[in-house]
């Protein structure tokens, strides 16, 4: 049986009460597909092994890693941060890129229409207004300036190499 046959089977099975994805995913059988059930998870901020009810469960299956607890911390920082520091002027300009709103969003997608509030996750404070491109980007480099330094000397590397 394959994994969405079996998903579908255990959301027929459930169809007759209420439960939250959760029970679905922490119910898919071991023995036809070989995964073993979830029951608790691993926060990766915390660090908590917790039931699998404090975390978000998409419809696709996935579990989402952060808790609902340190989730609605983080909420609770970004709001105090937003309340104490002014948005951007229309002329802003991203501090990293240097591009405007305009130019971040220029092809209509929603999300690049405005800044994003960037903040330490370690002092929970206020570091400035980005564009979502460097933000995503900063947090991929796990907001550590030598994991940053260490990027950066790998593509001047490529530029002299390719004498760019």
């Amino acid at each position: 049986m394959k994994q969405g046959e079996l998903f579908n089977d255990v959301c027929e099975t459930y169809n007759s009460t209420s439960h939250s994805d959760a029970d679905l995913i922490a119910s898919t059988s071991t023995d036809q597909i070989g995964q073993k059930p979830i029951d608790e998870v691993e926060c990766i901020k915390c660090g908590i092994h917790q039931d699998i009810s404090n975390f978000n469960v998409m419809p696709s299956g996935e579990i989402k890693r952060t808790c609902r607890s340190c989730k609605a911390g983080h909420r609770a920082v970004i709001n105090k941060l937003r309340a104490e520091n002014k948005y951007p002027d229309e002329d802003y300009s991203c501090p990293i890129c240097t591009r405007t709103i305009q130019e971040i969003g220029r092809h209509g997608q929603k999300s690049m229409q405005s800044w994003v509030l960037d903040h330490c996750h370690e002092t929970e404070t206020f570091r400035g207004w980005i564009c979502k491109p460097c933000n995503t980007g900063i947090g991929q480099l796990q907001d550590n300036p030598d994991n940053a330094h260490r990027a950066f000397e790998y593509l001047v590397k490529h530029r002299m190499t390719n004498g760019i």
